[in-house]
């Protein structure tokens, strides 16, 4: 089984790659910064224009990747976006530091990236006993395409998120929390896979010292760096709208900043309804599992949990824009396809046929393309 599993992983992989690298190479052809665009600079940064365009949040580590502690003056919230540092510092060493190499440096890295997140997700499918290639459907997930045309650092983060899943499951424990932790320095969503690993650890495996540090280890270092940022910046991401997370399940989707009804379907259609099913499968799977034999449960049931809960209470400001939407909802993308990978591999065609058609939408978008 595990053969076939590699075997199928490593043909997700190419064909993620490969597609990637068609889509990467259409935007290169046809825009005179050729690289340079996909890190979609605006001027209010880069040239303090007030009035210029904001350009998106990849510029800034396209900036941390050139600059390093120099970009400061060209960030919006240095404390926020410096949080976010292990992609732009491996563009930065990859690139040697070259200015002109560093574009080119960022989006090879998200499409070699990517296309191993998306392989190691094949193998855990296929482990599990379910039909590895639906792991495409996490290749071609909105937020990953977007996170790919604009340089940002979602595949990082859950392609080492995807590793210490696995590493779990053959539980080499210290090689989790490793990758946890740098899965938490590329963007703080690795915290939510982290507790949902330590929630297994803790009432399916009985380890609560693994527990501790599974979930602590990344939390710890995060502070860590927290504390040098603030010592650095004199303040903390806190006071940032993207930081502030909602009590009231999907009260930013309710809220005005979701302007237009087909921002509100879509939304609703792709995260909110779909979150909100997996938990009650989630939990209702864990229920019945625990009844039956106590103390057993599925570790993908153990993702949905802390993923729907985190999709739930997400800020206003991320269901205002589409495009951070879907990436910041990745976790119960990876969490719901392993869930129903492991206890319900039939209805993983449900999810297919649900997130997959809606990889059009960006490419009907021709300013992301030409």
């Amino acid at each position: 089984m595990r053969d076939k599993s590699v075997r199928a992983a490593l043909i997700v992989s190419l064909i993620t790659g490969i597609l990637f690298a068609v889509l990467c190479a259409v935007v290169i052809v046809n825009n005179p910064q050729r690289a340079l665009a996909f890190a979609h600079i605006g001027t209010r940064f880069s040239e303090h224009d007030p009035n210029g365009p904001p350009g998106y949040d990849g510029q800034f580590v396209y900036y941390i990747a050139r600059d390093g502690a120099a970009a400061i003056p060209f960030i919006d919230g240095p404390s926020l976006r410096y949080q976010r540092i292990l992609f732009p510092l491996l563009g930065r060493a990859v690139s040697l530091g070259n200015a002109e190499v560093t574009p080119w440096a960022l989006v090879i890295l998200n499409v070699v990236i990517l296309s191993i997140g998306a392989g190691l997700l094949a193998y855990l499918l296929g482990d599990f006993g379910a039909w590895p290639y639906f792991a495409l459907v996490y290749s071609f997930w909105l937020g990953n395409i977007f996170a790919i045309r604009f340089d940002l650092t979602e595949p990082m983060c859950f392609a080492l998120a995807l590793g210490a899943i696995i590493a779990y499951r053959q539980e080499r424990y210290r090689w989790t929390i490793f990758l946890l932790m740098l899965s938490t320095l590329t963007k703080e969503l690795g915290l939510v896979i982290a507790a949902g690993l330590a929630l297994h650890a803790a009432f399916e495996r009985g380890k609560w010292r693994w527990s501790s540090l599974i979930f602590g280890g990344p939390l710890l270092l995060f502070l860590t760096w927290w504390g040098i940022m603030r010592l650095w910046f004199g303040r903390l991401p806190l006071g940032y709208p993207a930081a502030k997370l909602h009590r009231i399940p999907f009260q930013g989707l309710f809220s005005d900043r979701v302007d237009t009804p087909i921002n509100f379907i879509l939304l609703s259609v792709l995260l909110a309804i779909p979150t909100t099913v997996l938990l009650i499968a989630a939990l209702s799977t864990i229920w019945r599992k625990w009844r039956k034999k106590p103390r057993q449960f599925p570790v993908s049931a153990a993702l949905v949990l802390p993923a729907a809960g985190f999709v739930m209470t997400m800020p206003d400001v991320s269901w205002e824009d589409p495009v951070a939407a879907y990436r910041i909802a990745l976790p119960i993308v990876v969490a719901g396809l392993l869930f129903l990978g492991e206890c319900y591999p039939r209805r993983l065609k449900l999810l297919a046929a649900l997130w997959l058609p809606a990889a059009v939408i960006p490419l009907m978008i021709p300013d992301l393309w030409i």
